[in-house]
């Protein structure tokens, strides 16, 4: 007997739709990304991991020691370098201080044959002037006659009969005779030269009977002199201070109360304290 039920034959399909069925089945389902706390978690259990490796260990240290190595051979080289360079930087300084010291050496001893120079050229200039005086406080006149002038002092006021106009070589007025301004004159001093050096150091020994008097007389000093003098008086540990033949002397304080006569030559010899 027939089977009266019907077979219901499928539909068949186009290839297009069998690729895309192919297709689709093949796909894998997209991935989400891990989260931040899911990264973590992995950092965390693969640095556990590190840590606890010995292998992973003596690498790290091995790297380690290999770039201390390096650096310190890095670093030893460039202090050889350096001390190379401070070496020879030594070794120039040492030059230039020996060329120094040398220049110096030279110097001092140029400038002490220069202050020689000067302290002979300063003596033999005073010795030129030794016969020389200068008479301050006269009034100065229209025509005067200064060797007459000098002789009439020595007789009239110092008491030297035997002096005369013959014993002066010559005489006469020194420094401007106007001020600054022009406007008023000047009392200038008389510089005379002696033919005698007896007679000129007599004016000096009876000088003091000009004290209470205008008239001075002083001996014809040198610039350098005059200075020695005038800084021997002003200073606080000197009580007096004078020259005699041109030479400086001062009455030195001492420490127990005394003085005592000193010679100054140059202006180191000037005491800074009582001797």
């Amino acid at each position: 007997m027939v089977n009266s039920s019907l077979t219901v034959m499928a539909k068949p399909r186009t290839r297009s739709q069998v690729h895309e069925e192919a297709s689709s089945d093949s796909e894998p389902a997209a991935l989400e990304p891990p989260s931040p706390r899911d990264m973590k978690e992995l950092v965390d259990s693969i640095v556990q991991e590190l840590t606890e490796s010995e292998k992973f260990k003596s690498i790290l240290s091995s790297c380690i020691d290999k770039a201390i190595t390096r650096k310190i051979t890095q670093l030893t080289q460039e202090v050889v370098k350096h001390e190379s360079r401070l070496f020879d930087l030594a070794k120039e300084m040492d030059s230039k201080t020996s060329q120094l010291l040398s220049l110096n050496d030279a110097s001092l001893h140029l400038q002490l044959e220069v202050n020689q120079y000067k302290n002979r050229t300063n003596e033999l200039d005073q010795f030129s002037r030794r016969d020389n005086l200068r008479i301050f406080g006269i009034r100065e006149r229209e025509n005067e006659d200064l060797r007459k002038t000098v002789v009439d002092l020595a007789k009239d006021k110092l008491e030297l009969e035997h002096v005369s106009a013959v014993d002066i070589d010559w005489a006469h007025r020194v420094g401007p005779k106007y001020s600054p301004s022009g406007t008023t004159t000047r009392q200038r001093s008389i510089l005379v030269k002696f033919k005698n050096h007896t007679v000129r150091d007599s004016y000096i020994k009876n000088r003091r009977k000009l004290k209470g008097t205008p008239t001075v007389i002083k001996e014809d000093l040198t610039r350098f002199n005059q200075q020695l003098l005038q800084q021997a008086r002003d200073n606080k540990f000197t009580e007096n201070a004078w020259s005699i033949d041109g030479k400086v002397f001062a009455l030195v304080k001492t420490t127990g109360g005394g003085s005592v006569v000193k010679r100054i030559t140059v202006t180191r010899d000037l005491p800074d304290l009582p001797l």
